[in-house]
């Protein structure tokens, strides 16, 4: 395993058309990781409200 290859972690990894040798790839204008887009993706947990009976 090439410790140096992004591709593996890369999101456009399945589509990426830039190369067909994906393991030797160390940089990418493209780049955009997976762990840190899934972070991103999640919705935030909204502050819970509470009703005030008037």
């Amino acid at each position: 395993m090439n410790h140096f290859n992004i591709c593996s972690s890369c999101m456009h990894c399945n589509s990426c058309v830039l190369t067909e040798q994906k393991e030797k790839v160390w940089s990418c204008s493209e780049f955009d990781d997976i762990a840190t887009q899934q972070v991103y993706a999640q919705p935030e947990e909204q502050p819970k409200r509470e009703l005030e009976l008037v």
